[in-house]
């Protein structure tokens, strides 16, 4: 069981080179305006892969070539550490690789304090991580999960963040896809290069015959992920709201969780360095 209660403090050594920190010229998606708490929220560092209270997204090879919008999502600590759900809680090593988009949310005028924030996230991790999980699944239960139960306990139906009121899979898909920032230049790259390169050489090997076909290939594969999703999360199926009610478990809401320091939510020396 995770301890949520005692979060290690934030180790500011120097890294090898030079460490840049990433400027927001743009805020954090707005919240409903409470009590501050605090002064600005901290800069996501690229070098150091610390995106303080975010929602990030990866891709996924080679599904994302075919969906640009399909990917593998995390949560983050306040202090930037990213947690994802495979089946099992990963600590600060996706399971697909680093973010390459992000979306941070601003704490500090929301309805939970920092301290918070880092609480009800070591809740939801030890949660996911707990044998009574549901198993994982690419259709129903999947790494989306994680993230709408956990901003769905944080805010609640009384508080919006952005234009979401409640988040599920399809709204947090949508969020990052629209409005996600990329984590470096080489992002649209990433996340779009795959589909122009297998178009690129349909059209090489086939010609335009070739390169339709595989379009309207894509096409197909496509109306059946988003129409699979959008039933699915109107139904409230499986994990799409990330409900363990739907599940038909039952849910460890004050479990303590102070005695294990496996998946510790604030930053060590490992966080600091690529897997």
């Amino acid at each position: 069981r995770l301890g949520c209660t005692t979060l290690l403090s934030t180790q500011e050594g120097a890294t090898s080179g030079t460490t840049m920190e990433a400027k927001h010229d743009t805020p954090p998606i707005g919240l409903e305006r409470g009590e501050s708490h605090m002064g600005p929220m901290p800069q996501v560092s690229h070098v150091r892969r610390r995106y303080p209270a975010c929602i990030v997204w990866t891709p996924i090879a080679p599904i994302t070539a075919i969906c640009p919008y399909i990917g593998h999502v995390g949560i983050c600590s306040y202090e930037g550490v990213v947690f994802d759900w495979v089946g099992m809680i990963n600590r600060d090593n996706m399971a697909f690789g680093w973010p390459v988009r992000y979306l941070q949310f601003d704490v500090h005028h929301g309805p939970v304090s920092p301290d918070q924030w880092d609480e009800k996230l070591g809740e939801a991790v030890a949660t996911f991580n707990h044998v009574t999980a549901p198993g994982y699944t690419f259709v129903t239960w999947n790494c989306h999960s994680l993230l709408a139960h956990f901003l769905n306990e944080v805010y609640g139906a009384r508080h919006k963040q952005g234009v979401y009121r409640r988040w599920n899979v399809v709204t947090i898909c949508a969020a990052l896809f629209v409005t996600g920032r990329f984590t470096t230049l080489w992002g649209p790259l990433l996340t779009f290069g795959p589909t122009i390169v297998a178009y690129v050489v349909a059209y090489v090997v086939g010609g335009w015959g070739t390169l339709l076909a595989v379009f309207r290939v894509a096409c197909y594969i496509n109306a059946a992920f988003i129409g699979w999703f959008l039933l699915a999360t109107a139904l409230a199926l499986g994990g799409m709201h990330g409900r363990w009610k739907s599940a038909g478990i039952t849910r460890r809401r004050h479990s303590p969780l102070s005695d294990d320091s496996d998946l510790p939510l604030g930053d060590t020396d490992a966080g600091a360095s690529s897997s």
